[in-house]
């Protein structure tokens, strides 16, 4: 009231209409709540008491009941946002907008001319007028749908629950029904407008739709600005994502994605997805993949963007995990890849594509709005922006390596508009928490110590779909080496190496030490007649010190190779991160280590978030090459720490932490690896070489792990010694995976031991593979036994296996 008793104008016309507001708004009132945030008009309290109401009605009352008590001011800002959005509630152009007419029956006579606009317009058309065709075409719902259906617009989840459809009885059906023809793409929008103008009850709706835009001016210029914007984007992130880079790569050298992507197996994630910051072995999983296992739950690209449930229509989160090096930001550069092509699945699904690379976020130090990350990001979103990021429909933004993010992630004080002023983490924060782009997809890709923002977030198993990338199978692989080399005899070549080598092919699940293998075996080749030669690296300590030493000749390792200090200290922080089941590292764990010089070669950075900061952490680039160092330490000669210690902990049956560097430990004893370090390194001792030699003799009845080592340590004449008295038969009943039965025939063959009696277990998958891999042993045993399991179709591999040598076969059950 004012100081005469008179109510002021705005704050009257707000009462005035207040029947009109509730009714206008009352579909969907968010976006106009989003507004009064970002206009600050409408405080965080004050939109946490508008949201508390149970009805949309009464969230609406609620609203108006502030905006009136706020006074003129705040109700003159309200009512330009009630203007401002009138394109998107209709019904507020009849008290709103005196000076506005509205098409009168006259427009029936008007022409349409449908045909002059293009698929991508009439999409963008559809979105805009959203709204609008909702309400004129609720009454003909049903005769929609079966015309919908009639020309295949609809998705093939509806071709069972059509019934259901066309019973819809909610205010939003037209809206839903809207939402699947826009996943169609262009196409199926054109079609369901041609649909629209050929039925006579909904002529008139798609004439009063060209009038409008004959007299709307901006209209027209938006749809115009729209599908300009989408061209530009789709050929700026084009330019960014088709070109990758190797890790050996030297300036200006780069690689085309399509020729090095090879689509990865991706499994959906079981319920009840959760991580926790000190996992371990959870992190790195397995190095012997059975793929198999996976055949039930694999997905493909196309799956994670398809609808959870088909009566939600909204996919809000697509959560991407992965162990380090599993391929997770090249596979969201293959998503993008895919969007730029118009007629892809994913461009028709999705209007925009927005790639944030979290790394590149760190660089923002100061506040700052979604609308201007965008901006920067993507300048040539410049005239559809703030339009785009209303409610985000059909946008998906991408989140890649949210656990590079050095920001903490503020989850108590969330940014609730793209054009409010806020700090970072509580921008991506609010982004994840959908408390902004409620209408959009957010992708996120992470390592698994990355999700503990799922404890923040209450995701809703119908709108989310959580999967992990697992890595290469063994038909993935070959696709690898195939494009890796351009040359079908090289690829052939190298494939067959490592199919007759299961120590080095178990670790190629993961694409990163594909990649490693592959540019390693490539220089072994005599080009002249395409075979491998001998010196090709046939152990896993052979392959990752040639690892070690490309990364030394052109990544960043040199000063690791000219600082003796820095190897020191990054060999201890490796064993005592594996001596305590410790795979990140603080700042304080460097300095506690002498590690004042980041050696990037071999670790990446990890920014681990809590409700009130950001740690950066550090890691190895995999847990195996974290085991390599570990190894490698007590060969330094400034070793402080004990052998010894390595190996007491092997006979607690319960913990494998050491296995991988005890066998790396028995390989770095050899001479080849040894040539290969000793040229960067400073000279490497022996001296762990009589507790491993001792071990080896001590343990070989109990531990199958001495096999291993044995394999890596490739000393005949100690081979033979150790393998005289071994106690062969139950040892034996312990290995689980190709790569045991391997170090096992390799132990037999080298020593060439007779055996008395061997009962062999093929299980139940990859029983071929262990077949091929054991027979050429079975010519030294007296009697074999298959536990359980019928030789069947393998009898080939064992026939030609025994007949192809002296054997001491007697009896074979």
């Amino acid at each position: 009231m004012s100081a005469d008793g008179e109510t002021i104008e705005a704050v009257k016309k707000l009462r005035q209409n207040r029947l009109n507001v509730v009714q206008a708004l009352l579909h969907n009132p968010c976006p106009v709540f989003d507004e009064a945030i970002a206009r600050n008009v409408l405080t965080c309290e004050e939109y946490d008491q508008v949201v508390s109401q149970v009805s949309k009605a009464d969230k609406i009352r609620q609203c108006l009941d502030t905006m009136e008590g706020k006074g003129e001011a705040c109700a003159e800002i309200f009512l330009a946002i009630l203007h401002d959005l009138r394109g998107t509630y209709p019904r507020l152009r009849l008290w709103i907008d005196d000076d506005e007419q509205r098409p009168d029956t006259c427009v029936r006579d008007v022409e349409t001319k449908l045909d002059r606009f293009s698929n991508e317009k009439l999409l963008f058309l559809m979105k805009m007028e959203k709204s609008s065709l909702s309400e004129e075409l609720w009454k003909e719902f049903p005769q929609l749908c079966h015309e919908a259906r009639e020309a295949g617009l609809l998705p093939q989840c509806f071709s069972e629950l059509f019934g259901k459809l066309i019973e819809m009885n909610s205010d939003n059906r037209v809206d839903f029904l809207l939402n699947l023809i826009l996943e169609g793409g262009p196409k199926n929008a054109c079609t369901f407008w041609h649909i629209l103008e050929s039925n006579g009850k909904t002529r008139v709706v798609v004439e009063k739709t060209i009038i409008k835009l004959k007299t709307n001016e901006n209209m027209m210029e938006m749809l115009r600005k729209y599908v300009a914007a989408k061209d530009d984007l789709s050929n700026e992130l084009m330019k960014r994502v088709k070109i990758i880079k190797d890790y050996n790569a030297v300036p200006g050298e780069s690689t085309n994605l399509e020729d090095r992507f090879v689509e990865p197996v991706i499994v959906k994630s079981k319920s009840g997805l959760a991580a926790s910051s000190e996992t371990y072995e959870n992190s790195f999983r397995g190095r012997d993949h059975n793929f198999k296992k996976f055949d039930e739950d694999r997905v493909t690209r196309d799956f994670m963007f398809e609808r959870q449930d088909p009566w939600v229509d909204v996919l809000s989160h697509v959560v991407v995990f992965g162990a380090p090096g599993v391929g997770k930001t090249m596979f969201s550069q293959k998503v993008i890849f895919d969007w730029t092509f118009k007629d892809g699945k994913l461009n028709k699904r999705f209007d925009f594509v927005l790639l944030l690379k979290c790394r590149n976020l760190n660089r923002i130090c100061s506040l700052t709005t979604l609308r201007d990350i965008v901006l920067n990001e993507f300048p040539c979103l410049e005239e559809v922006v703030d339009d785009l990021l209303k409610n985000g429909f059909r946008l998906l933004m991408i989140l890649d390596a949210l656990d590079e993010m050095k920001h903490p992630l503020d989850f108590d004080n969330v940014c609730r508009s793209p054009w409010q002023l806020h700090d970072l983490g509580g921008i991506v924060a609010g982004l994840l928490k959908g408390t902004i782009l409620k209408c959009a997809t957010i992708m996120v890709t992470t390592k698994l110590v990355g999700l503990l923002w799922l404890n923040h977030v209450n995701l809703d198993p119908k709108t989310t779909c959580a999967v992990e990338i697992v890595g290469f199978s063994k038909e993935e692989t070959r696709g690898f080496f195939q494009k890796f080399y351009k040359n079908e005899e090289i690829a052939k070549q190298v494939f067959h190496h490592l199919s007759t080598n299961d120590v080095l092919s178990s670790l190629c699940f993961n694409p990163i030490f594909c990649w490693i293998t592959a540019t390693c075996l490539g220089n072994y080749f005599t080009h002249n007649d395409g075979k491998m030669s001998d010196l090709a690296p046939k152990t896993m300590t052979e392959l990752f010190s040639q690892y070690i030493l490309l990364h030394l000749q052109h990544h960043g390792g040199k000063n690791v190779s000219n600082s003796p200090d820095t190897l020191l200290g990054l060999c201890q922080l490796a064993f005592h991160g594996v001596k305590e089941k410790k795979i990140l590292f603080t700042a304080e764990d460097m300095n506690n280590h002498g590690v004042t010089n980041i050696p990037q070669a071999f670790l990446s950075e990890v920014h681990q978030k809590s409700e009130s900061r950001s740690i950066c952490h550090y890691e190895f680039f995999h847990l195996t090459v974290q085991e390599f160092f570990a190894a490698l330490y007590f060969f330094l000669p400034r070793c402080v720490d004990s052998v010894e210690e390595v190996f007491a902990k092997s006979t607690d049956a319960d913990d494998g932490r050491y296995q991988i560097v005890q066998r790396f430990l028995s390989g770095l004893l050899a001479e080849k690896p040894r040539s290969t370090l000793v040229s960067h390194f400073e000279s490497l001792t022996t001296k762990p070489k009589k507790t491993i030699y001792a071990w080896l003799k001590q343990q070989k009845h109990k531990d199958l792990n001495c096999f291993h080592c044995l394999y890596e340590l490739q000393d005949t004449d100690f081979t033979q010694a150790v393998m005289g008295d071994v106690e062969f038969v139950n040892l034996t009943q312990d290995m689980t995976s190709p790569v045991d039965c391997t170090a096992v025939v390799y132990a037999l063959q080298t020593s060439n031991k007779p055996v008395n009696s061997w009962c062999v277990k093929l299980g139940s998958t990859d029983s071929t593979q262990r077949m091929k891999i054991l027979a050429p042993a079975f010519p030294l045993c007296e009697k074999l036994q298959f536990v359980k399991q019928p030789i069947g179709d393998d009898i080939e591999i064992f026939v030609e296996a025994v007949l192809s040598k002296p054997n001491r076969l007697k009896d074979l059950t």
